[in-house]
């Protein structure tokens, strides 16, 4: 496995990201979507690349303009810039590979917003945040959190772009949820599974004792981390005799 800091350009802002390469020596095929605030970042996420990459899969992951390494201020950042983002970094995916994203929180709604246009196998789905249209151009400052908490009812939702996307998709989905999320309501994870009914596969993994930030919580508990990563690879990989269900909340 080898790992290659780049940069890439959209709307403007240098984006730096990270490729990580198998010993395969494959093109990417799978890219990360990180979350919302001011300190998330591409590196959260290494843990399940690196585990990719050993695998045999090799993926891109970048910063968001406005966080990390990458140009731009996070408060004049928006939904909108952010799906152009998520689309000019699948670019860097190969043509040839079966593709996937990996989103987390809000880089979840962006994975299924692209989706028909990126066209992936597969969506692995971490705590998924989900957002109506009415917000789509509304900047990252301190009103637009008031207002995102106050909206993220299930149903002031339906409608969200996400889940309208989502309707097309007919890939392997895996959703990871957190018991204890105080930002996303676990019928929300309801919505996405019930917006996929035309996808392959549907999988959703309940972490009892996981608050929203997951990544963090997965690195300090091994069992629950190596399940995940597990299902995540198998996932991708396109196996899904071991991801043919849907798991009880």
């Amino acid at each position: 496995m080898t790992s290659e800091d780049l940069c890439f350009t959209a709307g403007g802002e240098r984006l730096a990201a990270t490729r990580i390469v198998s010993r395969s020596g494959k093109a990417p095929g799978v890219v990360s979507f990180h979350g919302l605030g001011v300190t998330a970042n591409r590196g959260r996420i290494r843990y399940l690349l690196d585990h990719l990459a050993e695998h045999g899969v090799s993926s891109i992951c970048f910063d968001f303009s406005g966080n990390g390494e990458s140009s731009g201020e996070f408060a004049s950042s928006s939904l909108r810039i952010r799906a152009a983002e998520s689309l000019a970094a699948a670019k860097l995916l190969a043509e040839t590979e079966p593709r996937a994203i990996i989103g987390t929180s809000m880089g979840a709604h962006l994975a299924a917003l692209v989706s028909p246009a990126i066209r992936p196998s597969s969506l692995v789905l971490f705590c998924p945040a989900a957002y109506p249209e009415q917000v789509v151009d509304e900047k990252f400052d301190a009103s637009f959190v008031k207002f995102n908490n106050r909206v993220l009812a299930p149903e002031a939702l339906r409608a969200s772009p996400a889940f309208q996307a989502l309707r097309r998709f007919t890939g392997d989905l895996l959703v990871v949820a957190a018991r204890q999320d105080q930002v996303i309501p676990a019928a929300v994870i309801d919505l996405y599974l019930e917006s996929a009914a035309l996808a392959r596969t549907r999988r959703v993994i309940w972490l009892d004792g996981s608050d929203h930030f997951v990544h963090p919580w997965l690195q300090q508990h091994p069992a629950e981390r190596a399940a995940v990563l597990q299902a995540v690879r198998d996932t991708i990989l396109g196996l899904p005799e071991r991801n043919r269900r849907t798991e009880p909340a």
